[in-house]
């Protein structure tokens, strides 16, 4: 919108204004309604001509071409209201889903701790039976070992002695060397049998030793105290078995390996239930 100068009082105004807003000059006439028919000049909201009569019809405003508005109508997903049910449904599953995986966690640590209970039972239940293996074998070794000791001894002091006479006096007389005694004594079927026993039970506990080995915790100790029982076995089977040096010797070392053995043996009863 431009503005003009008012000729009439000099303000500024708008170039559209018919009169001047501050001092009223007619800047525009309007102008007249004419009758359509005669021509006639019309009066204000006349509806009929005075001169001919003709009725007037009001001027409407010319409609401008109006272009219709377009609508792009898109495709809206509605979400589906939410069903309680469902949800209520959906958290009963996951809580039953927990209550499982807890459930079986639950299981197999109660198996693990039964299992193991099981095993330390088991082991400790072998650890008394190769104990008193290892005695039964022990108790026979002491019995020849103190044989071998009479006979030898016997042999060589020419002492007699209803036990060992078959032995150190076949013929009845005392043989010169005292190993013809003991040879006497290592050819009867009789101590021999016994001596093939300790063998075949040196044997055995070997064998049991073996799957000894990786005790479980609770019973470390009861290991290391069934191994020193071990040694002195075999120490003390071996010397029966295969007797070697003097009657000195022999019987220092016998009777070390005896005292040993029956040490040994009680500090294992000091782990049996």
């Amino acid at each position: 919108m431009a503005m003009i100068v008012c000729p009439g009082c000099g303000e500024q105004i708008s170039d559209k204004a018919k009169k001047c807003i501050h001092c009223g000059y007619i800047l525009k006439e309007d102008s007249p309604k004419l009758c359509p028919e005669c021509g006639a000049e019309l009066e204000d909201g006349a509806s009929i001509c005075s001169k001919c009569g003709c009725p007037i019809e009001e001027a409407k405003p010319e409609a401008k071409d109006q272009i219709p508005q377009q609508v792009e109508v898109t495709k809206v997903n509605i979400a589906s209201p939410i069903n309680k049910k469902s949800i209520i449904m959906a958290m009963v599953a996951l809580v039953v889903v927990v209550g499982i995986i807890f459930g079986v966690k639950k299981v197999q640590e109660d198996k693990a701790v039964q299992e193991a209970a099981k095993l330390s039972a088991d082991y400790g239940e072998n650890l008394k039976n190769i104990s008193y293996l290892m005695l039964s074998g022990a108790s026979d070794a002491e019995e020849c070992g103190n044989l071998i000791k009479s006979v030898w001894s016997n042999a060589i002091y020419e002492k007699r002695d209803a036990t060992t006479d078959k032995y150190t006096r076949p013929k009845g007389y005392f043989p010169d060397d005292f190993n013809v005694a003991l040879g006497n004594l290592f050819g009867d079927s009789s101590f021999q049998s016994k001596i093939d026993n300790i063998e075949s039970n040196q044997k055995s506990v070997t064998s049991a030793m073996k799957d000894m080995k990786n005790p479980p915790e609770e019973w470390e100790d009861a290991y290391d105290d069934l191994q020193t029982f071990y040694d002195s076995y075999l120490d003390l089977t071996n010397q029966v078995i295969n007797p070697t040096g003097s009657l000195q010797t022999f019987a220092d070392n016998f009777n070390t390996a005896d005292t040993a053995v029956a040490n040994a043996y009680s500090r294992m009863k000091l782990h049996f239930n």
